[in-house]
């Protein structure tokens, strides 16, 4: 293994990890993983149908919709009519959607500061440095290029 190919396998396992413990860092209500990524796909891109989030999310529109029906249940999207197109209906976050959201972006923040903090200032200097280089590097993630 090369020494970049080691850097990769390393990289990836590091991303890994944050994240199976940033998604055990959930309280009893808090949204599952997949209403989790509904959930902030609407806070970034705002007001979608089912059938278009179903097919972002690489899901079958029967499975995005028993998602969408569970938010629904627990008040964290709207729905609203296409206002083009009155055969469509558009989901978007509500205001109690956004609170669980943040709750859980607020509880992860806090880990990640409290592990980040268990660094000495010159390796918080040097992961700073990396995440610049990496948030670089990945900054447009719609290019994966494969050989």
């Amino acid at each position: 293994m090369t020494d970049l190919e080691d850097a990769a396998a390393r990289l990836r396992a590091v991303v890994r990890l944050i994240k199976r413990r940033a998604q055990t860092l959930r309280e009893k209500n808090s949204p599952t993983p997949s209403e989790q990524s509904v959930l902030v796909w609407l806070d970034d891109k705002g007001a979608i149908s089912p059938r278009a989030l179903a097919d972002i999310h690489q899901v079958r529109p029967q499975t995005m919709q028993q998602t969408l029906d569970s938010l629904e249940g627990r008040r964290w999207i709207k729905r609203a009519d296409h206002p083009t197109d009155r055969r469509q209906i558009l989901f978007s976050l509500s205001h109690s959607g956004r609170k669980a959201l943040l709750k859980g972006r607020e509880l992860r923040q806090a880990w990640l500061v409290a592990k980040l903090g268990e660094l000495n200032p010159h390796d918080r200097k040097t992961v700073a440095e990396a995440l610049h280089l990496l948030e670089g590097l990945f900054q447009d993630s719609n290019s994966i290029k494969t050989k």
